[in-house]
């Protein structure tokens, strides 16, 4: 480990716990403190932390706590009462955006192909940044809580599938539909839904054997000499579900998350769970999220954006318009209230880390040069920054109270 990326991570850390704890007293989300801290710390105005490729194995490593702890505050049963609504929410919320991104770059005479793709990266919702916002207003395990990360789980197989065929496109050095080669496509999207199907069978198959965890399993943990054990085989666990999902052609935080989503704190005894959780916690919150929320902020080159200002400002506008509106009109066709439809949209406003990935992957595809990709990653970070404080005030303001279920 080089001793410049001690002192970043020194850096990034400090900076962003400082600020975060700053905010939490005014009474705004701790994570806006994190990326405004990025930002300060960044090539935008101090220019202290510097990034590189060596910090993407650390970021994947926030992600994956992020998503883990997300799904061990989650139930499967409650995602799939969320299924119908989140299904409706996501397609909102993903095709108004998409669609209007990509007739304004067409507007502007781009290409299919990089129309397609830069309109993906704006109709993304990063359901890492959603769980985080939603585990520190308490609404995790609301109605609310579970739709919306129901819905950005399907925006961000959506958005993998979609992604799948742009690479085939350009592999195959096409710039319209004639690039696609549909066995592939299908192929693909099989094995996507086959994962997932996957882990609700085996949730159904532990809800079948549940009588017998308390009896026959887990006197197994509780014979474990340490508690770390109990740890350690959940990490195991999760590592391993997680790679199972990159090999179906899904992000590995999908994965995460339905690791986290299926482990019964029966298994492991309610003990081990809770000391398991409360380790987990600590760590994420402590270290993990300030980490991540302060490296999206530094990702942010500010001066960059100056010589292609009105563009910016265009494509900004049509991401939040059309991600707020979409997902405010899916919320209220599925019967949420003003002010929670309101507050959907706004969730559903983050971008943050997949986005900065797929961006990354067209970068070096080809795909956009480097000043698109510095409007997208400006468009993550003022979109991420936007979805705490808009959902806050929303809620503060309604006369309404959103209930736990």
């Amino acid at each position: 480990m080089s001793e410049s990326f001690v002192f970043n991570i020194l850096v990034m850390l400090t900076s962003a716990i400082v600020l975060g704890e700053a905010f939490k007293r005014i009474k705004m989300p701790a994570m806006v403190g994190h990326l405004l801290a990025g930002v300060i710390i960044g090539p935008t105005l101090l220019n202290l932390v510097r990034t590189d490729d060596s910090f993407m194995v650390l970021i994947d490593l926030c992600v994956f706590f992020l998503m883990f702890l997300a799904g061990l505050e989650l139930h499967p049963e409650e995602i799939k009462k969320a299924g119908k609504k989140a299904i409706i929410l996501s397609l909102f919320a993903f095709t108004i955006p998409f669609v209007s991104t990509f007739g304004l770059m067409q507007l502007l005479e781009q290409s299919m192909v990089s129309s397609l793709f830069i309109a993906l990266t704006l109709a993304i919702t990063a359901v890492p940044v959603s769980a985080v916002i939603l585990m520190e207003f308490g609404l995790l395990k609301s109605k609310l809580g579970t739709t919306v990360m129901t819905a950005g789980i399907i925006n961000d197989i959506i958005s993998l599938v979609i992604l799948a065929i742009i690479l085939q496109m350009v592999a195959n050095g096409d710039d319209g539909i004639n690039g696609v080669n549909v066995s592939e496509i299908v192929f693909s999207t099989a094995k996507i839904a086959a994962f997932v199907g996957g882990i609700f069978l085996l949730d159904f198959l532990l809800g079948k054997i549940r009588h017998l965890i308390p009896t026959k399993i887990s006197p197994l943990f509780s014979k474990l000499k340490t508690k770390e054990s109990s740890f350690a085989i959940l990490i195991i666990v999760t590592f391993a579900i997680s790679l199972i999902a990159e090999q179906s052609g899904l992000h590995f935080v999908i994965g995460t998350f339905f690791a986290g989503l299926i482990i019964y704190r029966d298994v492991i005894g309610k003990e081990n769970f809770e000391t398991v959780n409360d380790v987990y916690s600590k760590i994420t919150f402590g270290f993990f999220s300030p980490v991540f929320f302060a490296f999206i902020g530094v990702e942010l080159y500010a001066q960059s954006l100056s010589p292609v200002l009105p563009l910016f400002l265009a494509l900004l506008g049509v991401a939040i318009i059309g991600k707020v509106g979409g997902g405010f009109i899916g919320a209220k066709i599925v019967g949420f209230s003003t002010v929670e439809s309101k507050t959907i949209g706004y969730l559903m406003n983050s971008r943050g880390m997949v986005e900065l990935v797929i961006a990354i992957i067209g970068l070096e595809a080809g795909l956009i040069d480097h000043t698109m990709f510095s409007i997208i990653v400006a468009v993550g970070f003022i979109t991420t920054i936007l979805a705490p404080i808009l959902s806050r005030v929303s809620l503060k303001h309604s006369k309404d109270k959103i209930a736990q279920e």
